[in-house]
């Protein structure tokens, strides 16, 4: 069976906050629900292509412009055209400067705290870190940019739910119904852990309908 590829700019480099550990909770979702998973190192338009799901992290001023060049070749539109992903902190402030994605950068006071967001239906905890006065969260294309810092996806089961079935729908392949077992007893779980996490960081319940 073809594996789900996962692919990751830089994730050496653009893991500031931990924010390679979105592929992981992605990885342990996709495997209980049946999938073979492979992570991929991508540094080009062709190989972000053939990922099914791709991670644009955060990292330093000093990481960020090592990397500037090889991002600046990579064709971001037909990327957030063709492959589902995320793009977390300065990943984020990087599409916005080089008008890749809709939002702009707009320089305020910093804000340092957690905080909960609205996407669509769904409420996301995270991080919140910087003065760009860039959203919170925003689609471009298929993209998920997001300035809420660190492994969102693993806090947020119903937003790691969006991300494996959109990697699952570009792989081609279809998602077991009725859940797998092993699904449906990790999800309990994470359920329960994020339950606790929203209820430290955000001072608010978990609603697992939208969380």
């Amino acid at each position: 069976m073809n594996p789900i590829v996962l692919g990751t700019i830089a994730g050496s480099r653009l893991n500031l906050d931990g924010d390679q550990g979105n592929l992981l909770a992605l990885r342990r979702y996709l495997s209980a629900a049946g999938f073979s998973v492979e992570f991929r190192s991508v540094a080009s338009t062709a190989a972000a292509l053939d990922c099914h799901f791709l991670l644009f992290g955060h990292g330093s001023v000093a990481a960020m412009a090592s990397l500037d060049e090889m991002l600046a070749a990579i064709d971001w539109a037909a990327v957030s055209a063709g492959v589902p992903g995320l793009v977390v902190g300065s990943g984020f402030e990087w599409l916005a400067s080089h008008d890749h994605v809709n939002e702009r950068i707009s320089r305020t006071d910093r804000e340092s705290e957690f905080q909960v967001a609205d996407l669509g239906p769904l409420r996301v905890l995270g991080y919140r870190n910087t003065d760009s006065g860039l959203p919170n969260l925003a689609m471009n294309g298929n993209l998920i940019c997001t300035m809420l810092h660190g492994p969102v996806l693993a806090k947020n089961p119903k937003l790691l739910d969006r991300a494996a079935r959109a990697a699952v729908a570009a792989a081609g392949k279809d998602w077991p119904m009725p859940s797998p077992e092993p699904l449906t007893s990790w999800v309990e779980t994470l359920n329960r852990v994020c339950a606790r996490i929203w209820e430290l960081e955000a001072e608010e319940v978990l609603d697992p309908a939208k969380a």
